[in-house]
């Protein structure tokens, strides 16, 4: 009957670490799929041209990229950010299909250019944040008139 018990007790502390390891083992990638899940990138990992979004301002808030470029917009306030295709402030306007969702403090929002053109951005949450993106053809001859 010793033996029973002994062999219980053993198969209730392999079920105990079993069951840890799962647990571990779980929030890893429960963790690692939440942080990716938003189209998200962490701040330090930018290769694009890249905009860090300041407490009232962006730093740059003006900024020309070839066309196919990626840029992204780092949150480096400590706040939330949330972007949208459009002129902010008081005259506020959305024109576009670009919108970032949420993205807290210690994420980025990176968005492709693929047409030339002049683009506003703003930010939903701090309406005193505007970033202009000039987006331009490379080889291509402009005329200033």
């Amino acid at each position: 009957m010793k033996s029973f018990k002994k062999a219980d007790k053993n198969q209730n502390q392999l079920f105990v670490v079993v069951f840890i390891i799962a647990l571990i083992v779980g929030f890893a990638l429960v963790y690692s799929i939440s942080s990716d899940k938003k189209g998200t990138y962490s701040k330090s990992s930018c290769t694009d041209t890249c905009v860090a979004l300041l407490e009232n301002k962006a730093s740059p808030d003006t900024i020309t990229v070839k066309v196919g470029d990626y840029v992204q917009f780092n949150s480096a306030d400590g706040k939330s950010h949330k972007l949208s295709l459009g002129k902010g402030g008081e005259e506020h306007s959305h024109s576009g299909k670009f919108n970032s969702s949420e993205f807290k403090s210690d994420e980025a929002w990176r968005v492709q250019f693929k047409e030339e053109g002049t683009f506003y951005l703003h930010d939903h949450l701090n309406p005193k944040i505007n970033v202009l993106v000039v987006v331009y053809t490379e080889g291509k001859e402009y005329k200033i008139e």
